[in-house]
């Protein structure tokens, strides 16, 4: 989830007499204009003469704040997160209200797992702008991190009375829910994150792992499903996509009732029968094991066989395969079953070749 926007474009000057607040004379003319020109290049992705120009910059304004918090935005760019600090540090020696000095800080320390940091500098955003949303979302974000759930909340509840349809607050709200074991409310805030922003993959993929819990498998596979549509690299996703669809099946109304149908039978076919259905519900374990019950209750019954040699051959379990084969073409006749015993034949003269 992110937590700040670069932001590149600052005009803040500390004109209040605050506590600590350096007074600092006005910007010079060339500051003003090497900082627009600083700013033009770092919306351009170039550093190195963005760098150049916020340096001529201060070489005529060295206490000008905008151009320190620019030079902490190229550090950032650049992979150099202490000189980042250092930079945006300074640019609040100059100017206590620089608020994308503070957001920016804030971002670094969470990125760190400095967590209390982080929240300092979010409070101090705050307090410059009460009406900033990042800087409060990120606030709560930051709590959350801290595990200080109550006040999260709080503030992520202020941001959605002031904006309902904000997905990054349902989300976060939804995590702290999934957290104190709230998966109803986990689920409703998530349903609206996801509706809001359905492009989000961890969205659906919290939205997941949420129906999941309340035994929701039908629901969970379409949100993996989903995930997995909008990010095929996402293995977590994946693998719970199979996981909701095995589950799903299981509790499936119309499978419970063929499987104690078939087994209050408990003949050879009708367990075919039920592993049949199994493998069109894609539970291949079910499958192979009311298999191995059918052929243990009716060793003579070919069909089972040559559904133990389909899933062995698909599974490259060939010696396996081979001997369910063999048992297949022994209990079984080319008249009776002539499509399955002449794959058997085939792929027995192949194995032997």
């Amino acid at each position: 989830m992110r937590l700040a926007r670069l932001v590149t474009t600052v005009s803040l000057v500390c004109v209040l007499p605050l506590a600590g607040c350096l007074s600092t004379p006005p910007p010079h003319e060339r500051a003003l204009i090497n900082n627009e020109l600083c700013t033009q290049e770092l919306h351009n992705q170039n550093l190195v003469k963005a760098e150049v120009y916020c340096d001529l910059g201060l070489e005529f304004s060295p206490q000008y704040a905008d151009l320190w918090a620019n030079k902490g935005i190229i550090a950032m760019m650049s992979g150099r997160k202490e000189d980042a600090k250092k930079h945006f540090i300074k640019a609040l020696r100059y100017n206590q209200e620089h608020l994308q000095s503070y957001q920016n800080l804030g971002y670094l320390y969470n990125e760190e797992g400095a967590y209390g940091k982080a929240h300092d500098n979010f409070r101090r955003a705050l307090k410059v702008n009460p009406d900033n949303l990042e800087t409060r979302y990120n606030l709560a974000f930051t709590m959350m991190k801290m595990k200080k759930y109550t006040e999260a909340k709080k503030e992520l509840r202020t941001l959605l009375a002031i904006n309902p349809n904000l997905a990054a607050a349902h989300h976060t709200l939804a995590i702290i829910a999934f957290e104190e074991n709230q998966y109803e409310e986990a689920a409703e805030h998530l349903a609206q994150s996801a509706a809001t922003d359905p492009n989000n993959p961890d969205v659906w993929h919290d939205y997941g792992n949420t129906l999941m819990e309340l035994g929701r498998f039908v629901d969970a596979r379409e949100a993996f499903a989903n995930c997995n549509q909008l990010d095929p690299k996402m293995t977590s996703c994946v693998n719970n996509l199979a996981l909701a669809q095995r589950k799903a099946a299981l509790t499936d109304a119309g499978l419970r009732e063929v499987k104690d149908t078939q087994q209050a039978e408990n003949s050879a076919p009708s367990l075919f029968t039920l592993a049949r259905t199994y493998r069109e519900k894609g539970l291949l374990a079910e499958e192979e094991t009311t298999y191995k019950k059918c052929v243990k209750l009716d060793g003579k019954y070919a069909p089972c066989h040559f559904g133990l040699f389909e899933l062995f051959q698909d599974a490259n379990k060939h010696e396996h395969a081979e001997v369910a084969c063999k048992n297949f073409m022994k209990y079984a006749t080319s008249e009776e079953f002539p499509t399955e015993y002449q794959t058997c034949e085939k792929y027995l003269s192949n194995a032997t070749f």
